[in-house]
């Protein structure tokens, strides 16, 4: 399973404990940026290391991983986002 995959299959699991319909594996440039902004949301500092909570190695990982997730977006995309561009959407 991709990191993208992982990312919304988990996404979904905890959205759905709220009855929110579930995010599918985005096939275009429109559906793809509604989840840039997700991951740019994620990446900000404070939900990065849960306000600090988080120790320095689970940050590192957690990053890594919603990094991959960005690449594999960007791959779905069509070109590199950067996330200025994102907060502009």
């Amino acid at each position: 399973m991709s990191a993208l995959e992982t990312y919304l299959e988990r996404h979904n699991a905890f959205e759905a404990i709220f009855g929110k319909d579930p995010i599918a594996m985005p096939t275009n440039r429109q559906e793809c940026k509604p989840l840039f902004d997700r991951l740019a949301g994620d990446l900000s500092p404070e939900n990065l290391c849960c306000d600090g909570e988080l120790p320095a190695a689970q940050v590192r990982e957690k990053a890594r991983h919603l990094n991959a997730c960005w690449e594999e977006l960007e791959g779905i995309f069509g070109r590199e986002v950067d996330e200025g561009e994102v907060w502009s959407w």
